[in-house]
């Protein structure tokens, strides 16, 4: 899905999240860094979210979409072993981008709530979001995409008056734009999930990827640097 031109502002208002009246929102979870001119305390407005060894040759890279099914099994089936084998022992450096997919409103929306939780909490915010996929889009009363998101936010201790702030947060919506158009232009990113091994598209061959398949193509890399 090509995002040239599109206003991802524009994409959060067509929810229509944000209710009206004054904003005072308190902080979440403090960050390594200050947040952006304009942007949020507690917000978590990083490039990407890194796991692992900051000394780990090798370097993997997942790009996803919040609302992407295939990137939620992905999280469920695959990077449980991931993480086990490769990021906790200090093998590989794991980064988390994120991209749009369709309903690129939803995912947007999703995203910026997850890091308006702070660091500390984005990544466990992502993966509930994942798992709620299908609760989001069931059609049925009362799991509408702002429903769940609020709940989840709830979760991961964003009140109300935050919620409504980290929608209306500019920096934040600025800074994922950038981020997009850095996965089309840069990383020539088309579909989620792509993974990257140093850089590389890495291909999953027939089918999604499996723990099996990557963990191959990981070792790979690895025996590769020794």
């Amino acid at each position: 899905m090509s995002l040239h031109g599109i206003r991802i502002a524009a994409a959060l208002g067509s929810l229509a999240l944000i209710a009206a009246g004054p904003v005072n929102a308190a902080p979440a979870a403090a960050t390594d860094a200050p947040p952006p001119a304009g942007g949020l305390a507690g917000a978590f407005y990083d490039g990407a979210y890194v796991m692992g060894s900051p000394k780990a040759r090798i370097v993997v890279q997942e790009y996803a979409s919040a609302v992407c099914p295939h990137c939620a099994r992905f999280d469920a089936q695959v990077f449980p072993t991931l993480k086990a084998k490769y990021i906790d022992t200090g093998k590989i450096r794991f980064e988390f981008r994120e991209y749009l997919t369709p309903p690129a409103d939803v995912a947007a929306s999703a995203f910026i709530v997850a890091r308006c939780a702070g660091k500390l909490a984005y990544f466990k915010s992502v993966e509930e979001i994942f798992k709620a996929q299908g609760e989001m889009f069931s059609g049925q009363p009362g799991t509408e995409p702002v429903v769940v998101l609020m709940r989840i936010a709830r979760n991961n201790g964003i009140d109300a008056t935050r919620f409504q702030a980290c929608l209306a947060d500019r920096a934040a919506v600025t800074a994922l734009q950038a981020r997009i158009e850095h996965a089309m232009d840069v990383d020539k990113i088309d579909s989620t999930p792509t993974v990257l091994i140093n850089g590389q598209k890495a291909d999953p061959g027939l089918g999604e990827w499996t723990a099996e398949k990557l963990s191959a193509q990981i070792d790979a890399a690895l025996k590769a640097r020794h």
